[in-house]
């Protein structure tokens, strides 16, 4: 019979379980704040939302624990963390520049850098493509809409946006929730579940190629 003290207790946990806890932790704090500030015309969704979330929350806390990144996690926060850019990578980026990746690389699934600027804040947010329009040298993203190739925005409602190349500098200031104000760096913002279930498909190798998982589709 094993002594006592050589037995394993349900309390000592290993260094990896510590960290998916506390993903788990802060992901549950993130999420349930998110859903305290739902409107009226969004409550109905509320109850289907509550019932999903530990699926995704869990998937999210062990995606990020396998994933191959660059990048710090800050597992108390959720939170990615590497050096921000003194301004905003946009400007080194060329439409032509742009265009010419897009031509060779755009599928559904690629994951893709969009800028957005409002009330002065610059940010670049993850998205994924959808559907791909190689006649009309266009494509669609999941929630930020058409952009043609060149990286132009398409409609009305995305006019505040401009596609832009998957590279590191870029692809880090997604992950990192990156954010730059009067051409000055900003605090960081949180990034939602859903964004930081598609860092975790990013092919750091080679942005054109995600890495293959099981899809996740969030409500």
């Amino acid at each position: 019979m094993k002594d006592a003290a050589d037995q394993p207790h349900f309390w000592q946990v290993s260094g990896q379980n510590q960290t998916y806890t506390e993903l788990c932790n802060a992901l549950y704090e993130r999420e349930l704040l998110r859903l305290s500030k739902m409107t009226e015309a969004e409550l109905p969704q509320l109850p289907r939302q509550l019932a999903s979330l530990p699926f995704y929350i869990r998937k999210a806390a062990q995606r990020i624990l396998k994933v191959q990144s660059p990048l710090l996690l800050d597992s108390q926060n959720a939170s990615w963390f590497a050096p921000q850019a003194a301004s905003c990578p946009l400007n080194r980026q060329r439409p032509d520049q742009i265009a010419r990746f897009f031509e060779k690389a755009a599928k559904p699934g690629i994951l893709v850098p969009v800028y957005q600027e409002q009330l002065g804040v610059e940010r670049i947010v993850l998205d994924s493509v959808d559907e791909v329009d190689h006649q009309g040298q266009r494509l669609h993203c999941n929630q930020h809409g058409w952009f043609a190739f060149a990286g132009t925005p398409l409609s009305p409602e995305n006019a505040d946006k401009f596609l832009l190349q998957p590279v590191k500098v870029v692809m880090t200031a997604c992950c990192c929730g990156h954010q730059w104000s009067n051409q000055k760096r900003t605090s960081p913002r949180v990034l939602s579940l859903r964004e930081l279930l598609l860092t975790t498909g990013l092919n750091w190798k080679n942005f054109a190629k995600p890495l293959r998982q099981q899809p996740l589709a969030m409500s």
